[in-house]
């Protein structure tokens, strides 16, 4: 029986899930949606959309490359188009949207804006802030306009100055809507994290949390893990059907978000061997297709004893051709999707030509790190909570040890820590473990042309830096709940 009888209340589904934030259950019903509906066009722009947020750019462009192709006046595909872009860390393709926009639209105060967002986002600041002195006064004062304003002082390190930008606006706060405004309140987190007033930092960031009305269904994200341990450890892991060999050589980069994921991406991207994939969504369809696949009885993770080796075959296809949308002639592909914890088990059966990385962070900072930071925006509810906060750490730790004892694919384990505080030593042992010609680029990660696919993109592209190991004990007065659920690992 079908999930959806219309492709109406299959749009209409995908919109409800995406408006209260739930990105991976919009994710999930969007994929299934296309399998009933795969020429509607509405439903393929939702899940370019929905791969956006979820920070797969490369999923997201070529999607809407495809329908840019089909409908090359439609604003809303140019706009998403520039943004995919940005978020890409592709300028030139980012500017060349942007100003077929503006031909379309003739609206040149928006696209300003549009390309101040594109040149702070790619890491000009100055050029961000000079173009928008064109305006004129009353345009470059709107609040909604104050946020890109804002972003610019913040990258040109005018901490003072962006606090008492956003302030100005304070009284005018309540005209925001919930997202623009908890954005707000995270960039003054942020001003007031690096002027070294903490407790102003904290409190900006706990009314941020305040404000969210994204749902969680806490049991569900928990019981993801447990119902894997359970499946890996009754002994039927070891025994699942392995794809095909591979020329190309997929890289699992398994860590919480703000552990250092994007740094590490970062120096391997140096090294012409490897390409740089980011959040790859692929994963979810994999996992889903699973059960159409097999035509299986059992639900995930228990269907992956159904998959024979045609339908190994099928499903590795389908995972390099994601991968192919980006690379060109590397040996190497990372990918560090944020589901990799309880994925990468499947994924190596299927990709036995891949390789691991365990990457930790210490949990207070990764902790203080996720909760000062808008992960609320990229579909990251678990984040509202410093209980829930510590008990993804612990989850996703236990994993990961899991994984180093159970995966048949050469896997290593890195700390973050360990990497700031010698990148030498350790990046030569990563490029040992991928079995490559060492590379000096390695060591000069942040000349990069390329602009890390990542919330971090502000940071990963400057040279190495240690302040933020440590960081929470400028909290610790705040972290008493999550001292609690982490205690055995600190």
């Amino acid at each position: 029986m079908p999930q959806f009888y219309t492709e109406e209340q299959a749009i209409t589904a995908v919109k409800k899930l995406i408006s209260k934030k739930m990105l991976q259950f919009s994710r999930r019903t969007s994929y299934e949606a296309l399998r009933e509906f795969p020429e509607s066009k509405q439903l393929r722009f939702l899940e370019a959309h929905i791969a956006s947020e979820l920070r797969d750019f490369n999923e997201a462009t070529s999607i809407l490359e495809q329908l840019n192709a089909e409908d090359p006046k439609k604003p809303e595909i140019l706009r998403a188009l520039y943004s995919a872009w940005n978020g890409a860390g592709d300028m030139e393709k980012a500017v060349f949207y942007t100003e077929k926009l503006q031909e379309i639209t003739g609206n040149q105060n928006n696209t300003t804006f549009i390309l101040a967002d594109i040149y702070e986002r790619n890491n000009k600041a100055e050029k961000a802030a000079e173009i928008l002195t064109h305006l004129p006064k009353e345009i470059y004062e709107k609040l909604n306009n104050m946020v890109i304003r804002a972003r610019i002082l913040i990258s040109k390190k005018e901490y003072e100055e962006a606090v008492d930008l956003i302030l100005s606006y304070e009284e005018r706060f309540s005209e925001l809507e919930e997202e623009a405004l908890t954005g707000v309140l995270f960039m003054l987190t942020k001003a007031y994290d690096k002027l070294g007033e903490y407790d102003k930092a904290w409190e900006a960031a706990r009314k941020a949390h305040e404000m969210c009305t994204t749902p969680f269904d806490v049991d569900r994200f928990f019981r993801q893990f447990a119902e894997m341990r359970e499946f890996v450890e009754s002994g039927i892991f070891e025994a699942l059907i392995e794809g095909p060999k591979t020329d190309v050589e997929p890289l699992f980069i398994v860590g919480n978000p703000r552990s250092g994921t994007s740094l590490l991406e970062q120096i391997m991207s140096m090294h012409p061997d490897i390409e740089n994939c980011g959040e790859m969504s692929v994963g979810m369809p994999m996992q889903l297709d699973v059960q159409s696949t097999t035509d299986s009885f059992h639900a995930w993770p228990n269907n992956l004893v159904d998959i024979r080796e045609d339908d190994a075959g099928k499903l590795s296809t389908m995972y390099l051709k994601a991968v192919n949308y980006v690379r060109t002639s590397e040996k190497i592909a990372s990918n560090k999707a944020l589901n990799l914890p309880t994925q990468v088990g499947f994924l190596s059966k299927i990709l036995p030509s891949s390789r691991a990385i365990m990457l930790h962070r210490h949990p207070l900072d990764n902790a203080v790190s996720c909760y000062t930071t808008n992960l609320l925006a990229s579909g990251h509810p678990y984040s509202n909570d410093l209980r829930h906060l510590g008990r993804t750490w612990v989850e996703r730790k236990k994993m990961a040890d899991m994984w180093m004892e159970k995966l048949s694919i050469p896997v290593m384990e890195l700390h973050y820590e360990n990497l700031v505080a010698d990148q030498r030593g350790e990046t030569e042992r990563i490029i040992e473990f991928l079995g490559l010609p060492w590379q000096e680029d390695c060591m000069e990660f942040h000349k990069s042309k390329r602009v890390a696919k990542t919330i971090s993109y502000d940071q990963v592209n400057k040279k190495m830096y240690k302040t933020s190991s440590g960081r929470w004990k400028n909290y610790e007065k705040h972290l008493g709940p999550l001292i609690d659920v982490v205690s055995d690992y600190i």
